[in-house]
């Protein structure tokens, strides 16, 4: 082969290995949405393709790892925390607290009965009731003063914007595994991903912004 014939290879293989996505015949991983991990600091990064350049994804939301807290029980057993407007719970764990069963009503309050002695709740839910009256999570611990070890998960909202070819990059962490993790109506799991070996990367080419894949 010449020196002619070199330069030609060398460019035809260039021209393979970053070649834009609208020019190859692309898998369906690039597509939708995947992950890839980095083997070399071992990061999991989650991309959404197909967005506008300079926006956050609508409606995309993931759990945020759980969070100890501690509640400190009434006389009637029963402990609150004030939930946020922006991340609210989306799961409770610890003692009996029944998650699942949580119903909506009036914040719970907590009486003296006949004797000061006694002690009457508003609500007489068994332990591990929980009231959401919509400030507050109400949870029954137990049949007095005390204290409950709880787990308490949050929903978090991701505002990552996508860059300028229109995909967005989200990096696992602790604080945000995206475990699980939903876009609208459409509910995803990290483990249930298409996953490439390469990552797709985005690159100005004069007044404009292409993406490239790497070759098969």
């Amino acid at each position: 082969m010449n020196l002619l014939q070199k330069l030609f290879a060398g460019i035809g293989l260039s021209a393979i290995v970053l070649a834009p996505l609208s020019a190859i015949a692309q898998t369906a991983s690039f597509s939708s949405v995947h992950k890839w991990t980095d083997t070399a600091s071992s990061k999991t990064y989650v991309y959404v393709p197909g967005q506008t350049a300079g926006s956050a994804v609508t409606d995309f939301t993931s759990p945020k790892a759980p969070a100890a807290r501690n509640l400190t029980l009434n006389n009637c057993g029963w402990g609150s925390f004030t939930k946020s407007a922006t991340s609210p719970p989306t799961n409770i764990t610890g003692g009996s607290t029944n998650w699942a069963g949580k119903t909506s009503g009036s914040p719970v309050t907590c009486s003296t009965g006949a004797s000061s002695s006694t002690y009457t709740a508003s609500n007489l839910g068994p332990v591990g009731t929980v009231v959401d009256d919509g400030a507050k999570i109400w949870i029954k611990g137990g049949t007095g003063p005390g204290a409950l070890a709880i787990e308490v998960t949050s929903a978090g909202t991701i505002t990552t914007k996508a860059n300028a070819c229109g995909f967005v990059r989200v990096t696992t962490s602790t604080s945000r595994p995206m475990t699980n993790f939903s876009i609208g109506a459409t509910e995803y799991t990290l483990a249930a991903l298409p996953s490439v070996t390469a990552p797709m990367i985005c690159r100005k080419v004069g007044t404009t912004s292409a993406t490239y894949v790497p070759a098969n």
